[in-house]
């Protein structure tokens, strides 16, 4: 096991590596300036935090933890730049990363761009007949599975950006407390700001919450609301779980995919109407011998 550095130490490494950050002997998180891992559809865009056991990133084609993505009335915002800072207090470690909007998504089919209206009212349909009919999914999967033969892929550009959002995460043994300033964001026809939570779908199958709910894999949903006051993505046979609280401030969805080749998520997000405030939530940890934590 390595020992701890000190901060100064830590701000060079950042310019060069990944900071992890172990919390036990077995548990770690880290987090990358650049957009790695890259992981199917996911791979071009930055990522938050990604959870680790036994020194294995978790985070499978999940974005991460703290990320957010910006909804306006054109396009869909992401990151694929970002700038670093982490810091050292004696009972944490403070990492400051801030995502610039200045990516957009579009569809490929056969080397040429998709017409954007005609896809968006296509994939509208076909999200709606995914929520609406879920004993469908197994079916849904394999036709997007079949997008790779079709030649249909999803494409990142970079464009002109519309402002940046910064999170703050203070992370400790079992909690990592999560702040989002949206003060640098444009909100001209914003419509919406999303805050993801996701890691790998293989890892955490399961879903439960405060009022006794569960469910396995594909009954989790792709995008549905939270009506509990608290939400857990589990592995239960790794004895390992993470769980987010419903906030007045803005609304939680849960959501799970497994596509072949394309998606591997699961996850609890945020989602708050456009907003140049700050957001503050807390993600805990539960997993058997959580204790001190350093970082490498």
């Amino acid at each position: 096991m390595n020992s701890p550095v000190t901060s100064s130490e830590l701000y060079s490494i950042n310019l060069q590596k990944p900071i992890t950050i172990r919390l036990t002997n077995r548990l770690s998180v880290r987090l990358y300036r650049e957009t790695r891992p890259h992981c199917m559809e996911t791979a071009p865009l930055q990522k938050g935090l990604v959870l680790m056991l036994d020194d294995e990133e978790l985070i499978e084609e999940g974005i991460g933890f703290g990320v957010p993505v910006v909804k306006y009335d054109d396009k869909t915002y992401f990151s694929t730049s970002a700038e670093v800072i982490v810091q050292k207090n004696p009972s944490a470690y403070r990492v400051k990363k801030t995502y610039i909007l200045d990516t957009v998504s579009k569809k490929l089919w056969r080397n040429n761009y998709v017409n954007d209206e005609f896809y968006s009212v296509w994939h509208k349909r076909f999200a709606k007949l995914y929520l609406s009919h879920r004993e469908l999914s197994p079916l849904l999967n394999k036709l997007m599975e079949l997008r790779e033969i079709a030649k249909v892929k999803t494409e990142f550009l970079k464009v002109k950006s519309r402002g940046a959002i910064t999170v703050n995460y203070e992370i400790q043994p079992t909690v990592i407390n999560v702040s989002v300033d949206c003060s640098d964001l444009m909100l001209s026809a914003c419509k919406e700001v999303l805050v993801l939570n996701e890691q790998g779908s293989t890892i955490f199958g399961e879903y439960a919450d405060s009022s006794g709910l569960k469910l396995i894999g594909n009954k989790i949903g792709a995008w549905t609301a939270v009506t509990s006051a608290r939400a857990s993505m589990l592995n239960p046979k790794k004895q390992l779980s993470f769980s987010l609280p419903k906030t007045g401030e803005a609304n939680l969805f849960r959501g799970y995919e497994k596509t072949r080749n394309r998606f591997s998520w699961a996850g609890l997000s945020y989602s708050l109407h456009p907003y140049q405030g700050i957001f503050d939530y807390s993600i805990s940890l539960d997993y058997i011998g959580i204790s001190g934590n350093h970082a490498t």
